[in-house]
């Protein structure tokens, strides 16, 4: 039974390990461009969102509130936002609505704090990402930054 809770983490606990685990299994999948796995400091003394199965974590989502200091398109200078900046379901839990469940549980969680929620979002499977934060999670597209390299 998957359940959602949002934990602070401190650096010897047991939710550390599991969530350096979660980390080096998505970095070791190549799926981001630039992603590499966190050290403990990105997680000590942070509110991370998780799901669990039992005791087990099969997902986590991460991320800071912060307020906005720049006008842009989706903002105004001093509104408040949520920045999502990592969202990771376990390869054996996809595909069941795990992912967009948490996402849920922190929208809701930071509802009433900000204003906005941002995510800066990369993949090499950016259809499937697109769909899952647009179509899915009812998230604006507001603009890409696409890169051709000129010289190897």
């Amino acid at each position: 039974m998957i359940e959602y809770k949002k934990v602070t983490v401190e650096r010897d606990d047991k939710i550390m390990g599991e969530l350096l685990s979660l980390s080096k299994a998505w970095a070791a999948e190549h799926s981001c461009p630039a992603y590499y796995e966190n050290e403990p400091e990105e997680f000590i003394n942070h509110s991370v969102y998780i799901a669990t199965d039992y005791d087990k974590i099969v997902a986590y989502a991460l991320g800071n509130i912060i307020e906005l200091k720049e006008k842009t398109s989706y903002n105004e200078i001093g509104e408040k936002s949520f920045e999502l900046d990592e969202i990771y379901v376990a390869s054996d839990y996809r595909n069941r609505g795990i992912g967009k469940a948490l996402y849920k549980f922190v929208e809701e969680d930071v509802r009433d704090k900000v204003d906005v929620i941002g995510v800066i979002a990369t993949s090499y499977e950016y259809e499937k990402l697109l769909k899952f934060y647009v179509k899915d999670l009812d998230l604006s597209f507001n603009h890409a930054l696409l890169v051709k390299r000129t010289h190897d």
